[in-house]
């Protein structure tokens, strides 16, 4: 059931979602929505963690599976671009479509931009990492990873097509590349 709330606050965002579409979505009644989960905006927070949780585990996974270097940044971000292109994540990232909806407009919401953030590059730091360089190129290099795939997310979110995911994870491999 999480799943589907989960989908139809990414398809609407929180602000067009409705309790009435997530009975429709869920085919739970409003009563039994509410006591399950709460307000509106309880869910949507149970929903945002949830979604923190996987996407990080997602990365740490994926970051595990590459190889030292530059070219395991290079491997993390080819895989980032097929799940865009592929379908996994074509609407791009919801933790960054709904901290852009909600930031400063919502109560309980404001910290959750931030902490999407700072996990990201907590994820990222050890693929960094294995690329070598001094602590401070490290947090340098982590710091503008993150913001990449922020970016991209946001990108993909307004609808770019492949060519345009490609040419973007180009020239991020291209500045990767002067990391070695």
């Amino acid at each position: 059931m999480l799943d589907r709330v989960t989908e139809v606050f990414w398809e609407q965002g929180y602000a067009r979602t409705s309790v009435a579409d997530l009975v429709e979505a869920t085919g739970v009644h409003k009563p039994s929505l509410y006591r399950t989960f709460g307000s509106k905006d309880e869910m949507f927070a149970l929903v945002l963690r949830r979604y923190i949780t996987a996407r990080m585990t997602a990365f740490a996974e994926r970051i595990e599976s590459t190889t030292p270097g530059t070219d395991g940044i290079k491997q993390f971000l080819t895989a980032i671009r097929d799940d865009l292109v592929d379908g996994v994540a074509p609407r791009g990232c919801l933790l960054v479509a709904s901290s852009c909806e909600l930031h400063g407009t919502t109560p309980g919401f404001e910290n959750f931009g931030a902490t999407y953030r700072q996990a990201i590059v907590d994820v990222l730091r050890p693929l960094v990492a294995k690329a070598g360089g001094s602590a401070t190129e490290v947090d340098q290099r982590t710091n503008l990873l993150a913001t990449w795939l922020l970016g991209l997310d946001v990108t993909t979110r307004g609808g770019a097509t492949n060519e345009e995911l490609d040419r973007a994870i180009d020239s991020m491999g291209h500045v990767v590349d002067s990391w070695a």
